[in-house]
Parts: structure tokens; C-alpha cells; sequence
């Protein structure tokens, strides 16, 4: 089966893992899957495609102008048909924009979207507006896909304004890559500080796109509330985006500035998980973040907010600490339990490896994946 998966990628973050997990995967068992990423005309920065031709992934570049761009839609789908794909697979607004409205019987090839979640926590802004567009075109597509079972409780899917509804759990290999493993990925001087950073003192670290929904403010004030407890640790943020200014001004009120590290972003972020003591999500919204499946696949221990799928993903709290979003004492509480009591970290984290290998390896993500396009060919 040849499968066309469409992306607007910023960078290597949850979706375009998820993404590349699955296309390799699906390599693997003998289909012929192709990265399509669009980019605007001058954006030339391009981790995509650099990770994707690493592990052997065919990937195409369409560049077009931002927008409900017609002709680029167009381009995407001469090419699908040029190629004689079986499924195009969008991942994320615009694919499912561009794509979604144009009819079945121009299109010809069956479409079908994953959602990945939703980052709009605004009454209005443009991704609101964005979200707004993706939702009206999942009634157009051939099927839509969640990554956790809790987004059919929201008002796109509960009023059933979609044929055909599937749910298929994010995945990523079972075992760490080689690189990872052995921190091979790590180099120059930015890594370097990062190991240094860590080396000082037990570190608490998070990753994530710097951007409102991911709460890292929350996450610095409940921070901030155990140095002043007195306890020695350090804080690594891995990740860039537009809260950066906003982020750097919390810390430099607090006087957080030896004890938190905002590095950016970096390739290959996992491999700093092996340096942290706990790992940290603090989201508003989430779908189900590959950061988790990675902790959890690395023994770190978790605390979350109960947002998105995590709370199914971690048992509850069974193999995690769950706390409410917008609530920076109890995240607080929740790093310091962790911090306070080795056999409860190491019992929380011995059963989240055992839940990811049984249920969040990228083979089974795959395997669903099959099911759901032979339902719909």
C-alpha cells in the first residue's frame, strides 16, 4: 500500500514523531509510505525532512504560500495521483483544510486525518479560527482518527458529525534507539551545558514547544515554590517558541536564573532523559504526548496534569502522579513526592514501562493504522 502522510511541520515536535514512528514502522511490514511536508516559500529550515532521510524515509517538500492556497493543494494531489497512492493521510490543519473541502469525486483517493489534539486555549485567535476550519472539513474526509479515546468526548466527534471515528493510541519503538541510548546524538556546545546543567544537581526537566497551552508558567511558579522550601534542585525546559520572553521574565523575577535552563530547542531531545530525576508535563491541552511515551519508555517517573489522554495512559495515576492543570501548588506537591520518596518514583515508573510496552508501542500504533486504511480503500 502506498500512503501519502501530509504535514505543516515547525519542527521536530509530538506530531511529526508520531509521524515518523509510523511511517517507519510501516516501511518495515512492507508498505510504502511518503513524507509530503509543506513549507511557505522562504522557510528553509527543514529538521522534517533531515530526520525523516536519516532513517531512510522518502519525504517531498511542496512550498506554497500560507493561507487556503488552492493551487498548492492542487500540486499535492497531482503528485498523488502521479504516484498512484492509495490513502493520503494528513496530519494537522492544513493538510485537512487544503484537502478536506475538495470533493470526493475530484479527489479520488481516500483521505483521512489524525488528530493530534488541539493547542488553542483562547476564546478567539487565529488558531481558533484554524480549529474551527479543521473541524468543519472532518465531516468531508473518509475517515478521522484520535490518538486517545477521551477526544470523543469532544463536541466535534460527540455530535457526530463524522462517518467514520477511529481511535488509534500514539506509539514509539519499544526499545531506545542505539543513538539515544549511548547519547551519541549529543554534541557541540549547547549539549554540553545541558550536561553540565544537569550534573549539578537532581534536575526536573520538561519538553515541550514554548507556547501558552503547555503551562510552563504554571510549571516555573510551582518550581519556584520548592527552592523556596529549600530543595536543591535545577529546572531544564527543552524547547523554543513564542512564551520564551515571557518565561525568562518569570525566572528573572524569581531569581531562577542559576536554576533554570531554557537550552531552546534541540535535536533528539530525549536523550536527556536519562538526566532527569523526575519528568514534568504541565500542559492545559494536550492529545497524547510522545514525551510521555518516552519517559515512561525511559523509567523516568511522571507527574502530569490530568488533561488530553494522559490520564488513560498512566492508569489513572496508577503509573504517574496526576495533578489539575492551572494549579501550580499541586503540581508542586506532586514533583516533591517524587523527590521526597525513591520507592514511590521507582514503583510509578517500573509500571509505566510495563503499560507502555503493552499498549504504546509504535509496531501496534502501525498495525491499527493498517486496519483503519483497509476499512476505507
Amino acid at each position: 500500500m502506498k500512503i501519502l502522510h501530509i504535514i505543516d511541520s515547525a519542527g521536530l515536535y509530538g506530531a511529526e514523531m508520531v509521524l515518523l514512528n509510523l511511517a517507519e514502522e510501516q516501511a518495515k511490514i512492507g508498505h510504502h509510505p511518503v513524507i509530503a511536508s509543506i513549507r511557505e516559500k522562504d522557510e528553509f529550515d527543514m529538521p522534517l525532512e533531515e530526520e525523516a532521510s536519516r532513517r531512510g524515509l522518502d519525504a517531498v517538500t511542496f512550498r506554497m504560500l500560507d493561507g487556503p492556497n488552492l493551487l498548492g493543494a492542487w500540486s499535492i494531489l497531482r503528485y498523488a495521483r502521479a504516484g498512484k497512492f492509495d490513502i493520503l493521510h494528513s496530519h494537522g490543519y492544513k493538510g485537512n483544510i487544503l484537502l478536506g473541502f475538495m470533493p470526493r469525486s475530484i479527489r479520488k483517493i481516500p483521505l483521512i486525518c489524525t488528530v493530534h489534539g488541539w493547542t488553542s486555549t483562547d476564546t478567539w485567535s487565529m488558531i481558533k479560527l484554524y480549529e474551527w476550519a479543521d473541524s468543519l472539513s472532518h465531516k468531508y474526509l473518509d475517515a478521522v482518527v484520535l490518538v486517545h479515546k477521551a477526544m470523543l468526548d469532544h463536541p466535534s466527534f460527540a455530535r457526530k458529525r463524522v462517518s467514520k471515528v477511529f481511535v488509534v493510541n500514539n506509539g514509539i519503538p519499544s526499545q531506545i534507539p542505539e543513538d539515544i541510548e549511548r547519547s551519541s546524538c549529543i554534541s557541540g556546545p549547547i549539549h554540553e551545558k545541558i550536561l553540565e546543567f544537569c550534573s549539578r544537581s537532581r534536575t526536573i526537566g520538561a519538553i515541550g514547544r514554548l507556547s501558552p497551552e503547555k503551562g510552563f508558567d504554571i510549571l516555573l511558579e510551582a518550581f519556584h515554590t520548592m527552592i523556596a522550601k529549600g530543595y536543591d534542585l535545577n529546572l531544564l525546559i527543552v524547547g523554543d517558541g513564542p512564551e520564551r520572553r515571557k518565561l525568562e521574565e518569570i525566572i528573572a523575577r524569581r531569581n531562577m536564573n542559576d536554576r533554570v535552563f531554557l537550552p531552546g530547542y534541540v535535536a533528539q531531545a530525549s536523550c536527556y532523559l536519562k538526566h532527569f530525576s523526575v519528568f514534568v508535563i504541565s500542559s492545559l491541552t494536550e492529545g497524547l504526548p510522545i514525551t510521555l511515551l518516552e519517559a515512561m519508555r525511559a523509567g523516568v517517573p511522571v507527574v502530569s496534569t490530568r488533561v488530553g489522554g494522559i490520564e488513560e495512559v498512566i492508569g489513572g495515576g496508577s503509573a504517574g502522579i496526576l495533578v489539575d492543570p492551572c494549579n501550580s501548588d499541586k503540581l508542586a506537591e506532586g514533583m516533591c513526592a517524587l523527590i521526597c520518596d525513591d520507592e514511590l518514583a521507582d514503583n510509578l515508573s517500573k509500571r509505566a514501562e510495563e503499560r507502555f510496552i503493552n499498549s504504546f508501542s509504535s509496531k501496534i500504533m502501525a498495525e491499527n493504522y493498517i486496519h483503519v486504511y483497509n476499512d476505507i480503500v
